[in-house]
């Protein structure tokens, strides 16, 4: 099969971009590392729940981002699901580059050398099952083998191009 017009050209976009800024999601820090002590991560909100047999998530990733590569060498990240009080954290994590997104925030490596927030809601560990080409990203399965939750639910929102909290949660 074809593919369609690229996403510069495709008749739908314009219109796809609008229906996902009305989609709220919350916010993670996907993070990993490599064997010479390197952390790689990326703020995202694609990210989702697959199964609880075995307890499993997705993510997708821009073959493009820094992060890309390292995550499938490693086969293992940590999605760091951040609180509505470390919004500056995720702003500062999107607009530093690469090399300079561990400066803000106070980091932890967990033996496999994964940097993880012990602040986050929820640090979950996966290591990588399967992973799929889909138009620019890479549609990755993660089975957890280690997941650290905390009491406060307070989800960092975004949607519409803005951050937000959830009310009453």
């Amino acid at each position: 099969m074809s593919n369609p017009a690229s996403t510069l050209e495709h008749p739908v976009l314009d219109d796809f971009r609008r229906a996902m800024r009305r989609v709220a999601s919350g916010v993670a820090l996907v993070t990993t590392g490599d064997a010479d002590g390197n952390r790689f991560g990326i703020a995202m909100t694609a990210f989702m729940s697959l199964s609880f047999d075995p307890p499993s998530l997705v993510i997708a990733v821009n073959r493009s981002a820094s992060v890309h590569k390292p995550l499938l060498v490693n086969r293992a990240f940590c999605v760091n699901v951040l609180s509505e009080s470390q919004e500056a954290l995720c702003q500062d994590f999107v607009s530093r580059a690469s090399h300079d997104r561990f400066a803000a925030g106070e980091w932890l490596h967990d033996d496999r050398g994964i940097p993880y927030l012990p602040g986050a809601l929820s640090n979950i560990f996966c290591a990588i099952e399967s992973h799929q080409s889909s138009g620019s990203h890479d549609v990755i399965v993660g089975v957890a083998s280690r997941v650290v939750n905390h009491d406060e639910i307070a989800p960092l929102i975004f949607v519409n191009g803005r951050y937000g909290a959830m009310a009453g949660a």
